[in-house]
């Protein structure tokens, strides 16, 4: 599933990593282990152009990786900086 079905569904994730983010590989490693209630997709922050331009503010909120984007249906809900799966399912529960 690519980032423009996980914005379009009911609820997505979308996590903006980078390959020489150590917490990005952690992350991803404790997700294979546990993972999230909603469907969700890794994209490399050089390689988001597209997903920016349409997310700007989503944008403007990834400085510290890795970065979370929760998504329904098309709008942006919550973004969540420093992603860790409990502030990630934090975010899920606040919805």
């Amino acid at each position: 599933m690519g980032w423009r079905e996980i914005v379009s569904a009911e609820l997505g994730i979308v996590i903006i990593t980078a390959g020489d983010c150590a917490h990005c590989i952690e992350l991803e490693a404790l997700l294979n282990e546990q993972p999230l209630d909603a469907p969700h997709v890794w994209i490399d922050k050089s390689e988001g152009d597209e997903l920016f331009a349409r997310f700007p503010l989503f944008a403007a909120s990834i400085d510290v990786l890795p970065c979370a984007g929760i998504f329904s249906h098309g709008d942006g809900k919550i973004v969540v900086r420093a992603a860790t799966p409990e502030r990630i399912k934090e975010a899920l529960a606040s919805l």
